[in-house]
């Protein structure tokens, strides 16, 4: 029996060795496995977090460029800072591509060094950088970098700071479509032909690098896509408009004397009207005119009559910018939201102008480039009555929502906005404005926002020219409006 039992004995030991083995190799997979799995969690909570980390930059871009598109001309953002760009056949045709729009490659961008890129871009053109416009031999001074903007954050050690992520914006134009060659039949890429570009901000931000062949990908990627376009809402058709119920004397005449001079030129009226209410019976155009006596016909000019006064209503309908003035909420919300926000000096409560403590009101020559040294124009923003008098000089934009009274050496260049009370008395306004100013007049009742009534009153020798650059100038420093907005990928979007 003893050979039997040491058979069966080993028998169980090898049996409970292969158990063993069997068990040791399962754990071994189970054990893998697990490792695997918690790799690939670690990978994809750290991608998803790192491509967060990339939009965030992104839309921080975005949000800085167009902020600083105010009061750029397009055309120098399109160009570049040297004012140049490469003009062969082959990079024209390159340039009106989806991809050219792009800040940098996307391979590029996906193994850039996020700490210190200048290194990998060289040979990438300036084109589209945000910058101050070429002027006189001189280059623009470049806003975003090509080397983007990092956003920072401590160390974990806490050792300093790191470059969290990083964020790079190009300006192209919107070659092809049908309001960009109705202004530039040439399709040129670095021609703005409708006041609208493209813009592309590409946020990178670092994850866990990994190698394709020779390629290393250390990066996520975002890229988010505005259509930006100039604002047109006050886009003048005369150097004077008043919009509201009706139009009443501020104070004693409408107009007294003949030594004022309101001036439209050969392409504008001299005064208009906008007709808030069709079937009312009122007509604001015939109760300026009625109010203009006959040795004062000749201080209104504008597009051959005599007084050139007329109702532009129809020229603001038409108008797919325009138009929004139509809409009394959305004057309201531009006056007391989006204004104050954006505006270089904002005053709360009635203010008196005598030259003396003055804010900088800007200043701007039209006789220059809009780039040169010494172009300050600023948007000025008063919450209130504002009353001048005395040696002032400003540009730009100055919107007032309660009664402006103009009495002494004024001189304005670009567009008063008065959008509230809607009332102006100009006893001597000379040297006057040279731009354009724009009456609306609103009122509140019960939470309700209607239209009210235009009063204006006009004598001594007040000077309105009007002036489209001086108007564009000022247009230029409202943030331009987003038509569109998208994230963009390599599979949408090459």
């Amino acid at each position: 029996m003893q050979p039997q039992r040491l058979f069966d004995l080993e028998s169980e030991s090898g049996l409970a060795l292969l158990l063993a083995l069997i068990a040791l190799s399962l754990f071994s997979l189970i054990g893998l496995l697990a490792a695997l799995d918690a790799t690939s969690e670690l990978r994809i909570s750290d991608n998803h977090e790192s491509h967060i980390q990339a939009e965030n930059a992104a839309r921080a871009g975005m949000s800085h460029a167009r902020e600083l598109l105010r009061g750029t001309l397009y055309d120098d953002l399109l160009k570049g800072p040297d004012g140049v760009h490469d003009g062969s056949a082959p990079y024209l045709a390159s340039a009106r591509t989806f991809a050219f729009r792009n800040p940098l490659p996307w391979t590029l961008a996906r193994s850039l060094d996020l700490s210190n890129p200048s290194g990998e871009l060289g040979g990438i053109a300036d084109d589209g950088l945000v910058n101050t416009g070429f002027f006189g031999g001189t280059a623009g001074a470049v806003l975003i970098p090509l080397t983007g903007v990092a956003l920072m954050s401590n160390d974990i050690d806490g050792s300093g700071e790191t470059a969290a992520s990083r964020y790079f914006v190009k300006i192209t134009d919107n070659n092809g479509e049908a309001s960009e060659l109705a202004g530039d039949i040439a399709d040129n890429p670095f021609h703005d032909g409708d006041g609208l570009v493209i813009v592309r901000s590409l946020g990178i931000a670092r994850t866990i690098s990994e190698s394709l062949g020779v390629l290393r990908q250390w990066n996520s990627v975002a890229v988010i896509e505005s259509r930006l376009r100039l604002r047109r809402t006050f886009d003048l058709d005369a150097p004077l408009v008043a919009q509201g119920r009706d139009v009443q004397p501020a104070t004693g005449e409408m107009f007294n004397g003949n030594l004022f001079l309101i001036q439209g030129g050969a392409g504008h009226f001299g005064i208009g009207t906008v007709d808030v209410d069709l079937l009312d019976g009122i007509s604001p155009a015939q109760q300026i005119g009625s109010r203009v006596a006959e040795n004062q016909t000749g201080s209104i000019q504008g597009s051959g009559l005599s007084p050139s006064v007329a109702d532009v209503s129809a020229l603001v309908a038409g108008d797919a910018d325009k138009k929004l003035a139509l809409d009394v909420s959305y004057l309201r919300s531009f006056v007391r939201e989006e204004i104050p926000r954006f505006a270089d000096t904002v005053l709360v409560g009635n203010q008196a102008w005598n030259g003396m403590g003055m804010p900088d009101l800007g200043h701007y020559d039209t006789s220059l480039p809009p780039q040169a040294p010494g172009q300050t124009p600023k948007l000025t923003f008063v919450d209130g009555d504002l009353a001048v008098s005395g040696p002032i000089e400003g540009a730009g934009l100055l919107v007032v929502t309660g009664r402006l009274v103009v009495n002494g050496g004024f001189r304005f260049c670009g567009l008063i906005l008065v959008i509230g009370a809607g009332e102006m008395e100009a006893a001597a306004w000379n040297p006057g404005v040279v731009g354009g100013v724009y009456l609306a007049a609103l009122v509140d009742l019960g939470g309700e926002t209607s239209w009210g009534t235009v009063r204006l009153s006009i004598a001594g020798d007040t000077t309105v020219i009007m002036n489209d650059e001086a108007i564009a100038m000022a247009l230029r420093l409202l943030p331009p409006a987003q038509v569109s907005r998208r994230e963009i990928t390599r599979t949408l979007d090459p």
